[in-house]
Protein backbone atom coordinates (compact mmCIF):
# COMPACT_ATOMS: atom_id res chain seq x y z
CA UNK A 1 0.00 0.00 0.00
CA UNK A 2 1.22 3.47 -0.85
CA UNK A 3 1.99 6.09 1.75
CA UNK A 4 -0.83 8.58 1.32
CA UNK A 5 1.13 11.80 1.80
CA UNK A 6 0.68 14.64 -0.68
CA UNK A 7 3.80 15.38 -2.73
CA UNK A 8 4.00 18.99 -3.92
CA UNK A 9 4.66 19.36 -7.63
CA UNK A 10 7.73 21.28 -8.73
CA UNK A 11 7.05 24.53 -10.58
CA UNK A 12 7.90 22.78 -13.86
CA UNK A 13 5.56 19.84 -13.11
CA UNK A 14 2.82 22.23 -12.00
CA UNK A 15 3.06 24.20 -15.23
CA UNK A 16 3.09 21.00 -17.31
CA UNK A 17 0.05 19.52 -15.55
CA UNK A 18 -1.97 22.75 -15.62
CA UNK A 19 -1.18 23.07 -19.34
CA UNK A 20 -2.36 19.47 -19.75
CA UNK A 21 -5.71 20.51 -18.20
CA UNK A 22 -5.89 23.68 -20.30
CA UNK A 23 -5.61 21.61 -23.47
CA UNK A 24 -8.75 19.67 -22.56
CA UNK A 25 -12.36 20.35 -21.79
CA UNK A 26 -13.68 18.70 -18.66
CA UNK A 27 -15.87 16.50 -20.86
CA UNK A 28 -12.67 15.02 -22.40
CA UNK A 29 -11.98 13.20 -19.13
CA UNK A 30 -13.48 9.80 -18.45
CA UNK A 31 -15.34 9.78 -15.12
CA UNK A 32 -13.82 7.13 -12.86
CA UNK A 33 -16.38 4.92 -11.03
CA UNK A 34 -14.97 6.15 -7.69
CA UNK A 35 -16.66 9.51 -8.22
CA UNK A 36 -20.17 8.18 -8.62
CA UNK A 37 -20.59 4.80 -6.96
CA UNK A 38 -24.09 3.58 -7.74
CA UNK A 39 -25.27 7.18 -8.28
CA UNK A 40 -24.00 8.12 -4.81
CA UNK A 41 -21.69 11.13 -5.16
CA UNK A 42 -19.02 10.73 -2.52
CA UNK A 43 -18.43 14.39 -1.69
CA UNK A 44 -21.62 16.04 -2.97
CA UNK A 45 -20.03 18.15 -5.70
CA UNK A 46 -22.20 18.02 -8.79
CA UNK A 47 -20.65 17.62 -12.24
CA UNK A 48 -22.26 20.92 -13.33
CA UNK A 49 -20.36 22.76 -10.54
CA UNK A 50 -17.11 21.04 -11.51
CA UNK A 51 -17.59 21.88 -15.20
CA UNK A 52 -18.12 25.54 -14.29
CA UNK A 53 -15.04 25.83 -12.06
CA UNK A 54 -12.65 23.51 -13.97
CA UNK A 55 -11.60 26.05 -16.68
CA UNK A 56 -10.80 28.77 -14.08
CA UNK A 57 -7.12 27.81 -14.05
CA UNK A 58 -6.05 31.17 -12.61
CA UNK A 59 -7.70 30.08 -9.33
CA UNK A 60 -5.38 27.07 -8.88
CA UNK A 61 -3.27 27.75 -5.79
CA UNK A 62 -1.84 24.29 -5.12
CA UNK A 63 -0.97 21.09 -6.96
CA UNK A 64 -0.07 17.77 -5.40
CA UNK A 65 0.38 14.16 -6.40
CA UNK A 66 0.19 10.78 -4.71
CA UNK A 67 1.40 7.43 -6.04
CA UNK A 68 -1.28 5.38 -7.83
CA UNK A 69 -1.32 1.98 -9.54
CA UNK A 70 -0.48 3.61 -12.89
CA UNK A 71 1.43 6.82 -12.34
CA UNK A 72 0.03 9.37 -9.91
CA UNK A 73 -3.21 10.84 -8.61
CA UNK A 74 -3.07 14.61 -9.15
CA UNK A 75 -4.96 17.14 -7.02
CA UNK A 76 -5.58 20.73 -8.07
CA UNK A 77 -6.75 23.20 -5.43
CA UNK A 78 -8.97 25.98 -6.76
CA UNK A 79 -9.35 28.88 -4.31
CA UNK A 80 -12.92 30.15 -4.57
CA UNK A 81 -13.13 32.28 -1.43
CA UNK A 82 -10.90 32.98 1.57
CA UNK A 83 -12.07 29.84 3.38
CA UNK A 84 -13.59 27.84 0.52
CA UNK A 85 -11.68 25.82 -2.06
CA UNK A 86 -12.55 23.07 -4.49
CA UNK A 87 -10.13 20.18 -4.90
CA UNK A 88 -10.33 18.35 -8.23
CA UNK A 89 -8.53 15.02 -8.53
CA UNK A 90 -7.41 13.27 -11.70
CA UNK A 91 -5.50 10.27 -13.00
CA UNK A 92 -3.55 12.11 -15.69
CA UNK A 93 -1.07 9.31 -16.43
CA UNK A 94 -3.80 6.92 -17.61
CA UNK A 95 -5.09 6.70 -21.15
CA UNK A 96 -7.63 8.12 -21.39
CA UNK A 97 -7.03 10.47 -18.45
CA UNK A 98 -9.68 10.21 -15.75
CA UNK A 99 -11.43 12.50 -13.29
CA UNK A 100 -12.07 10.67 -10.04
CA UNK A 101 -12.91 13.00 -7.17
CA UNK A 102 -13.99 16.49 -6.11
CA UNK A 103 -14.62 17.98 -2.72
CA UNK A 104 -14.90 21.34 -1.04
CA UNK A 105 -12.46 22.37 1.67
CA UNK A 106 -13.53 25.07 4.11
CA UNK A 107 -10.18 25.89 5.70
CA UNK A 108 -7.71 28.68 5.06
CA UNK A 109 -5.63 27.22 2.27
CA UNK A 110 -2.39 29.01 3.10
CA UNK A 111 -2.19 27.04 6.38
CA UNK A 112 -3.31 23.80 4.70
CA UNK A 113 -0.73 24.14 1.90
CA UNK A 114 2.01 24.96 4.38
CA UNK A 115 1.12 21.90 6.50
CA UNK A 116 1.13 19.58 3.46
CA UNK A 117 4.55 20.82 2.35
CA UNK A 118 5.96 20.45 5.90
CA UNK A 119 4.62 16.87 6.11
CA UNK A 120 6.21 16.01 2.77
CA UNK A 121 9.53 17.60 3.79
CA UNK A 122 9.49 15.71 7.12
CA UNK A 123 8.92 12.42 5.27
CA UNK A 124 11.73 13.13 2.79
CA UNK A 125 14.11 14.05 5.62
CA UNK A 126 13.24 10.82 7.48
CA UNK A 127 13.98 8.75 4.37
CA UNK A 128 17.43 10.32 4.09
CA UNK A 129 18.18 9.60 7.76
CA UNK A 130 17.58 5.84 7.32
Amino acid sequence: MYNEIDIPLTKEEEKEKINFLKERKFSDFKIHPYYDRGSYIKHAVEIETIEKIYPQFDKIIGTFKRPANRGFKYSFIYKLEETRSLILCFYLDENPPKFFNAYFDYTKQDKTLSRKIKNWMRKEFSKKQQ
